[in-house]
């Protein structure tokens, strides 16, 4: 008797779904990646107005202003790479996980049609 083996009911298995498609799993995903980006989002905005921020206090210590800045070719180097290049990035990131996002929430939206 010890050695009996006890095989699980069919509504036990029938609950947990598919194997590999989970759509509840699939929808946490997707509002995840959703939330995500935008979190992303504001934090690389954060970045930019940091990066702003702090350029115009190192302009200010040394009594410059912004157009005498642009007329030198190494801090127009410096604006793009520490500047204009993370903003950038953070909007690409936002759209990718947006994209992500939506094209799961396709996927469920047509699985729930051909069902």
């Amino acid at each position: 008797m010890e050695n009996e083996v006890v095989a699980p009911a069919a509504a036990e298995t029938e609950e947990k779904g598919p194997v590999l498609y989970n759509p509840k799993a699939l929808s946490l995903v997707s509002s995840l990646t959703n939330v995500f980006s935008w979190v992303l989002l504001v934090a690389f905005l954060g970045h930019f107005v940091a990066q702003i921020i702090n350029l115009q206090s190192m302009l200010a210590q040394q009594g410059m202003t912004f157009t005498n800045l642009l007329s030198d070719p190494a801090a127009i180097a410096y604006l793009l790479t520490n500047i204009s290049n993370p903003i950038f990035i953070g909007i690409a990131l936002f759209f990718t996980l947006q994209g992500v996002s939506i094209g799961l929430n396709v996927l469920m939206e047509i699985d729930l049609k051909t069902e």
